[in-house]
């Protein structure tokens, strides 16, 4: 039961009440001033009480990946601010994060490029991260750029480097399983 309809359930009771007690003087003399029970646990449907909208999945994403990209700048040397930020300093925040990446991108050498599933698990190709999820980051990245004061116009996000560099993922990770465009 939320708050509010305790809240107007203890009103419609308290009201009830004293419409009876109206009629008999004996029962408000022994009422507390505070008028019942209820109503000192629960507010009177006059206040409002409003609990905050919780933040979307993608809202909490967002606000995650901005404060991990403004701790990437903070963290250079020497430190970069969001103003002179350029296309290739996203990409090389890309290239970091691909350390932490979990998708085999197989070379050319590999007995594993080309095929859908690999037949030897355990090569030595490197890894990055899949290409929705660098895709995901950037559109979320470019919203949360306007969203902090950032124009529209020298966004970052949407530079010419960073939709090449995306390309680039793309066709490499097709390209190693065996997906053609």
């Amino acid at each position: 039961m939320s708050a509010a309809v305790a809240a107007a359930a203890a009103a419609a009771a308290l009201a009830r009440r004293s419409s009876s007690s109206s009629s008999s003087s004996s029962t408000t003399s022994n009422r507390s001033s505070s008028g019942s029970f209820y109503s000192q646990y629960y507010p009177s449907p006059s206040v409002s009480v409003r609990q905050p909208p919780l933040a979307s999945r993608y809202e909490c994403r967002k606000r995650l990946d901005w404060s991990k990209f403004r701790q990437y700048l903070r963290s250079r040397c020497p430190t970069l601010s969001l103003a002179t930020c350029t296309g290739a300093d996203i990409v090389e925040f890309l290239c970091y994060l691909d350390e932490f990446g979990d998708t085999k991108v197989h070379a050319d050498t590999c007995p594993n490029f080309g095929h859908r599933y690999p037949v030897d698990p355990y090569c030595d190709c490197p890894t990055q991260q899949p290409w929705n999820s660098v895709a995901g980051l950037i559109s979320r990245l470019r919203v949360a750029f306007e969203e902090n004061g950032g124009n529209p116009v020298t966004n970052p996000f949407n530079a010419v480097d960073v939709k090449i560099y995306l390309d680039h993922i793309k066709d490499s990770q097709n390209r190693s399983r065996g997906i053609d465009r």
